[in-house]
């Protein structure tokens, strides 16, 4: 793990944060529901009022791993918060604690900003994510597998 760098993304990386959500979406069996392009991400991402940002594991000059992610706010907790849309490890470093360490990035870039809480959603059927963030200390909150942890 100690050669693994975690950096934020750039309007450079556009190509290869797409080629890695790909490999997610194989990952998920998932590839017949995505329309969207690399002109999106560019558009969506790296504009002058971006919709997400974007964290890269680089193993030398290889991208191992990506978590895409962006604000959002909470009006019963009455504090801004961060909601993980994609969290992706290349399949050869599944296990070694790097989506752990990408999760512990996005912590503290967005506490920068305020963020109190962290949101995503997982798969129902998706045990292994599911295993793997409680061990974050995510919960579940609602019936679509929606989990929660506050950031101290």
């Amino acid at each position: 793990m100690n050669e693994i760098s975690i950096r934020q993304a750039t309007l450079a990386d556009v190509t290869v944060i797409h080629g890695l959500l790909s490999d997610l979406e194989k990952t998920l069996g998932a590839t017949s529901k995505v329309k969207r392009t690399v002109a999106d991400l560019r558009k969506f991402g790296f504009s002058e009022s971006p919709c997400f940002e974007a964290l890269l594991a680089w193993r030398g000059a290889e991208a191992v791993g990506l978590v895409l992610f962006f604000r959002e706010f909470s009006s019963w907790l009455g504090k801004p918060g961060v909601y993980v849309q994609d969290l992706y490890v290349s399949a050869g470093l599944r296990g070694s604690g790097l989506g752990a360490k990408l999760m512990q990035a996005v912590y503290d870039h967005t506490r920068n900003w305020g963020a109190r809480y962290c949101k995503l959603t997982v798969q129902r059927n998706n045990t292994a994510a599911i295993a793997f963030y409680r061990q974050l200390g995510f919960r579940a909150v609602e019936d679509d597998c929606i989990l929660f942890l506050p950031l101290a």
